[in-house]
């Protein structure tokens, strides 16, 4: 990467951190409900779910990374092995 093109990027960076609005942006009836107790149920609600809905593509990654982990580990020592008897 060019000096130009981190000064860019750096300057970028610096422009959409200090202009990003606030993540406020709710109308006035969604603030009033989100104040109230059942309002943070909600939102507590939420939450849970989106954690939920996370879990099952982080555990289909991690499968996909130890299975693919272990094949390469079984490859390189069958290689290691077969080097070894020549």
């Amino acid at each position: 990467m060019t000096r130009r093109s981190q000064v860019m990027t750096a300057l970028a960076l610096v422009v959409v951190v200090l202009t990003g609005d606030g993540a406020a942006a709710q109308c006035a009836m969604c603030k009033t409900l989100l104040a109230t107790p059942e309002g943070q149920a909600m939102i507590a609600g939420l939450r849970s779910g989106i954690l939920l809905l996370l879990a099952a593509p982080f555990a289909v990654f991690a499968t996909v990374a130890t299975l693919a982990v272990r094949a390469q580990r079984r490859r390189r020592a069958a290689a290691t092995a077969g080097a070894g008897r020549e």
